[in-house]
Order: structure tokens, then sequence, then C-alpha cells
């Protein structure tokens, strides 16, 4: 039974409704678990079992109820033209709706009832109902077959209502219970209100699309010393292009030749230009300085750093916090609930207050409930977050993080290369004996094997003292957490910690203060190294940034007990955890978690674990693709700064969706009363279907409005 997680686009979804509607049809059907469907992004998320799942019977059934699954992979550029294709689309078709709609409300206001006048009232209605409202009257048939509902329900039901009620009153001669203005004009103010959400929608992706921007769609191509400009896809692995002056670079590749500068701080934040000569990497979407570059493809496309970024953000904005849950619960019983209140409202006042109004009444509460402001309060905030975050150095992944930030407690930080500079020095290689040149040519070849940090620094110390040809290494293995092995002329080498030491020779290590790591054989102690690595300049205000939080900060390193000790002394530390592996940092993790809330800070394969087991796991932009990958936020500019501006941006996004929250449950509390004529009597405080048309048209603005203020503000405070 082979089970596989998809991520496709649904079209077709008008309100919060949908969503729900379109999940509970996928959650019915065989073989579909885990299902994930957002308003806000057109995202559909399913976990499939391969051997039960239909897709036809999926597509069909949601086909059904107005809705369009696609699941062939569309890029992020192709997502966002469509976008901006519907929106031209929605605005012609306004612009035509309008010539009708503004002649009705002129005849409507002016109350003329003379029979040619009515007939014009009758035809415009007719127009603008049946046929600008098409997609709202076949969506809420569709619905009503499934036995659903959403707001085209509400909408259609309150246009047809009042315009069928006209007809019969026009032909009776009744007046007073002719709404062919509220009939065509419902219609139109939400469109105009469907028109402006999406507009807003569109603009809060702005920070993706200036993503997007930054990725030429041409590349010109180096082959058989002929040059020729051909699209970026085309482009295979390991061909030639070569970059111009003052041109953005197309892919990630190495420079074969040519010296140049790029500006590379779309990546890093760094406004100085990197120098880039034969063997230096660059990446699509920097910005090419005065020289000429040929450069070899190594990654193309979404494979490449920015594909992957941009990947992640249209992920991280299908990813739902959990305070979402709260309004999903309320939506998926807010049309049902409207049109009961719509009925009992009709009932009340036909009946025990024997008004004429009782219809108006009844389809006011139909027009102006809104479940769109609801279901758009927390996913349009996490698509401006994530979209902010992106252009300040943070590549989030799982939206919820930026809700459990707000109630963390602990925050356990890396040692190397997170609170130091990660480019540790060796301050000593010691051989407590005699050594061979064998030995000294040993430990250099299985070094230059290892990929730690203080690998590195220990290959650049040798290179500079010795050199030799290097024997061949034989059955090497790397051990996340203790070190390297490998075998030599058929005797077994090692390097690694003091822990490593113990378990294979059995025997305690040398007591060492310093960063270090052991050279030795199943004999015993050939060689240490004792490593120095200062302390991150920007350590200390991130500290400082934590404790002003209420977060305690806490070192957890495999590096040795002495050393992180002394690390965690120098930043004035209380709390720290010296030679942990892998497992120990898990255990650690979840110990702090019976706690509190915990955040795991690193970058090394021995931390992937701890960093998924964590409430929030950040990596930094230097970090391992498996630390990057276990993480829910990626720092994609080197340093520390963006971990505060984490938090600033976690407050701002909490606080926007509590005021769209405020908004929307606050008009709909107001609205639906003063609808359903509750202050009519006392204070002649009533509405006509027009008026409640207008308002539902525009409460959604309210929400999108708050969402995009976001943009505007700055994350460095």
């Amino acid at each position: 039974m082979a089970k596989e997680r998809v991520n496709w686009a649904l079209s077709g979804m008008t309100c919060a409704g949908c969503a729900h509607s379109a999940h509970t049809i996928a959650e019915g059907m065989p073989g579909v678990s885990e299902v994930q469907v957002r308003y806000a992004s057109g995202a559909f998320k399913a976990t499939i079992d391969t051997a039960e799942f239909d897709l036809h019977s999926l597509k069909e059934n949601l086909a059904k109820a107005g809705y369009g699954l696609t699941t062939e992979y569309r890029t992020p550029q192709e997502r966002i033209a469509s976008q901006h294709a519907a929106l031209l689309r929605k605005r012609n078709e306004l612009i035509l709706a309008t010539t009708l709609a503004l002649p009705l409300l002129v005849i409507g206001m002016m109350h003329l009832m003379a029979p040619r006048v009515m007939g014009v009232q009758f035809f415009l209605a007719l127009t603008l109902t049946a046929y600008f409202g098409r997609h709202i009257h076949k969506k809420a048939f569709q619905l009503a077959l499934n036995l659903a509902t959403n707001m085209d329900t509400l909408v259609s039901l309150g246009s047809l209502v009042a315009f069928t009620f006209s007809i019969v009153g026009w032909i009776n001669h009744q007046h007073q219970q002719i709404y062919f203005e509220s009939a065509g004009l419902i219609i139109y103010f939400i469109l105009i209100g469907k028109y402006l959400e999406d507009r807003g929608k569109a603009s809060n992706s702005k920070a993706l699309a200036e993503l997007i921007a930054l990725q030429p769609q041409q590349a010109l191509r180096v082959e058989d010393g002929k040059e020729e400009r051909v699209p970026v896809e085309v482009l295979e692995l390991d061909q030639f292009i070569r970059i111009q002056p003052a041109e953005r670079v197309p892919v990630d590749g190495i420079v074969i030749e040519g010296i140049s500068t790029i500006d590379e701080s779309t990546f890093t934040g760094e406004p100085l230009p990197v120098d880039k000569k034969q063997g230096a990497k660059v990446w699509a979407g920097t910005l090419n300085g005065s020289g000429g570059l040929l450069v070899q493809v190594t990654h193309t496309g979404r494979t490449s750093a920015l594909g992957n970024i941009i990947d992640a953000v249209v992920e991280a904005q299908g990813t739902a916090a959990p305070i979402e849950a709260l309004t999903d619960r309320i939506s998926k019983i807010f049309v049902p609930t409207i049109l009961a209140l719509s009925l009992a409202t009709g009932v009340f006042w036909h009946f025990y207050m024997d008004s004429p109004k009782a219809l108006i009444y009844a389809i006011d509460v139909l027009v102006i409930a809104c479940p769109c402001a609801l279901g758009l309060a927390t996913p349009l905030a996490m698509v401006a977050a994530t979209g902010m975050g992106s252009k300040n150095g943070l590549l989030i992944k799982n939206a919820a993080a930026l809700q459990t930030a707000q109630d963390l407690k602990f925050a356990l930080l890396d040692k190397t290369g997170t609170l130091t500079l990660g480019a540790p020095t060796v301050l000593e290689l010691n051989w407590p004996q005699e050594h061979s040149d064998l030995q000294l040519q040993a430990l250099t070849a299985l070094n230059s094997k290892g990929t730690h940090p203080l690998n590195h620094a220990l290959a650049a110390h040798l290179a500079a003292n010795h050199s030799s040809a290097l024997p061949t290494i034989k059955r090497f293995k790397a051990l996340p957490g203790k070190g390297i092995q490998g075998k030599i002329d058929g005797l077994t080498y090692y390097l690694g910690s003091a822990n490593f030491f113990r378990e294979i020779c059995n025997t305690e290590p040398p007591t060492l203060t310093q960063t270090h790591s052991l050279f030795f054989t199943d004999e015993g102690l050939l060689a240490t190294v004792s490593f120095e690595d200062a302390l991150h300049p920007d350590a200390p205000a991130l500290i400082q940034r934590l404790h002003d939080l209420g977060i305690v900060p806490i070192v957890a390193s495999g590096d040795t007990p002495a050393a992180v000790a002394q690390c965690a002394a120098a930043l004035g530390l209380k709390f720290h955890h010296g030679g942990l592996l892998p497992q120990d940092k898990l255990a650690l993790v979840q110990e702090y978690q019976k706690r509190g809330r915990t955040l795991m800070l690193g970058d090394g394969i021995n931390d992937a674990i701890a960093l998924n087991a964590a409430d929030i796991g950040m990596s930094m932009a230097h970090g391992t693709a498996v630390a990057q990958e276990s993480a829910d936020i990626v720092l994609t500019r080197e340093g520390l700064p963006q971990i505060p501006q984490f938090f600033v941006l976690s407050r701002l996004t909490m606080q926007t969706i509590k005021g769209n929250l405020w908004w929307a449950f606050g008009y709909n509390i107001i609205a639906i009363p003063i609808a359903a004529g509750a202050f009519s009597v006392a204070y002649g405080l009533e509405l006509t279907p027009m008026m409640a048309s207008i308002a539902m048209s525009f409460s959604s603005l309210g929400v999108v409005a708050n969402s995009l203020r976001m943009h505007n503000k700055s994350l460095s405070k």
C-alpha cells in the first residue's frame, strides 16, 4: 500500500464555504485522507493511497460541485499569470455590468413606476441577475445538488427571491412589492466586492512576484563556439552560458572563465558586491557587475536556489496556523445558520409583526452576511507574512511557526557555526608520542574526507604545514555526532569526539578544555587537535533579544562540555549542554517541551532530528540540506539578525490576524441584526437589499486592506 502526498490546484472557489465543501467531497473518496483545501491560495493537498485512489472520480465529483482540479504542476509564474488574466476578465465584465447597473440605480432611486420604465427595470435587472450573476447561480445550484452551501447560496437566493417577487408585484400592480433594482444591484455590488477582493489577494502576493521577477527568462547559451539566446527551461546541466555585464544570472553555476563582481544582496542582504573568478559559484537571480563570465550550469529552474525559495514560499502560503481552526469550525455552519436566520426573520415579521417588509428583511439577512471575511482573516495574513519573510532573509516553510513563536519558553541553540562564526582555527596539533610520517599522512587523508567545520580547519592547518602524497582511504564512514573513520593498509583510523574515543578504545580520553578532536586507532590515542572558534558578533544581541522576549536561551552542542561551558559563560548563559549526540539533542528537546514551547536552532546533520521534533525548527543559511529540510524556518542570509526579525514578523502577523478576526466577527455581529430589522421599530434603522449587498461586498475588503498593511511595516525593530 503506497501512500503519496500531493499538492494540486483547485479552481472555482468563491468563498471559505467552497473550501469546506470541496474538503468534504474529497474526504469522502476512497484512498484520500489528510485533505487540506485553501481558499486564499487555491491549494489542494491530500495524502492518497495509490492502490485505492481514482483520480477521475475525484475530478468528476469536484466538477459536479463547480470545482476544477488541476494535477499538472504549474509554475508560480504560470499561477500569477493566470491570476492576472482572471482579474482582467472580471474587470472587463464589471465595466459592462456598470453600464446596466447605473441606470437601474437611478431609476430605483427616483421610484419611477410608469409601465415603460418598469419594462426597462425588468430588462436591466434580468440581464444583471441572469447573465452577470450566472456563475453565482450556477455554483449555488451545483452545491445544492451536493447538499452543500456557500456565500453564492446566500447571494443567489437573495437576488432570485427579490426578482421573483418583483415579477409577481408587477403583474398584480403592487408597486410596493417590486424590488427589481435590488435584485440586479445585489449581483452588481457582489461583483465589485469580489473584483476588489481578488485584486487585494493578488497585491498580497507581490513579494512572491518580486522573487519571480529576479529569474531571467532567457540565457545566452554557448555551444560549439556559437552563442544563442534560448529560454532558460531548455538549458541542461553542464552546458555553458555567457553572462554579459549588468545581466541577471539565469541559473546556478560555476565560473569557468572571466572575472567580475556580482551583487548577491537579494540572497545575502550584504550590499557589497562579491568578487567572482574561475571556480566560484554563482546563483540565479543575482546581478552581474562589469565583467563577462562563462558559467557551467549546475542547477536550473525549480532546482536552483532561487527556485527552491520560490517553491517554498508557495508551499508555505498553503499551510495553516492553529488559530485558523476556529474560523474553519464557524465557516462550516455559517451559511446554514444564515439561511435559518433569514427564514426566521421573514416568519417573525410576517406572522408576528404583520409587516409588509418581512420579505425585505429576510433578503437583507441573506445578502449582508459575509463568510468570506472569516475565511480570509488568517490565510491573507499568512500570505503577507511569508512574502515579507522571503524579502528579509526568512524562508518560512510552516506558517504555524508564526503563531507558535508567541508562546515560546525555551530556545536551544547549537554552538559551532551558530553562536560562533563556524570558522574554527587550529590552536595546537599535539602528538603525545613520537609519530611517523605514515600517521601524519593517515590523519591528513582521513580528515580530507570530513565535512564538519573542524575538518575544514584542520585541513587548512595541515595544508599549510605538511605536503606529501596521501594514502587511499577504504571503508570510509561518517558517524554524525561522533566523527569519521577509515582503513589505511588494513588499519582503522578514527578522528572525532571524546565520546567516540571512549566507545572505541573503552578508556577515558584526555581532559581538554578547548574544542578538540582526537585522532586514534583501536589501540589508543595518536594525537589531539585543539581549536578555537570566535563568537559570532551578532550572538550577544540575539541572546539579549531572547531574554527581552521572556525566552530562555540554552546552548546545546555536540562539542565538549568544557568548550560549551566556555561559550555559555562568554554569553552570560546559565544553561548549557555539551557532548550531545543527535539522539541526545532529540531527548533534550523533548525534555524542555514538557515545560513549554521550544525552538531549536542548528545547522548540521546532527541537528536534523532535533529540528524536526522542536515546536519550531530553525536552520542557518549555511546549514546542511537535511537540516534545512527538517526546519520550519530557514535563514537565507548569513548571520543572526534575521532571528529577532522573525519574532517581530510573528508579532505583526498575529496582530494582523486578530485584527482581521475582530473585523470579520464584528461586522457579522453588528450587520445581521440591523439587516433583520432589529432596530427598525425603536430607531428607524433599516436597510434595503441594495444597501445590504453594498455592505457585504465591502466587508471582506477590510480584511484584505488590513493584511496589505503588513507590507508597509519594518521588521527591524
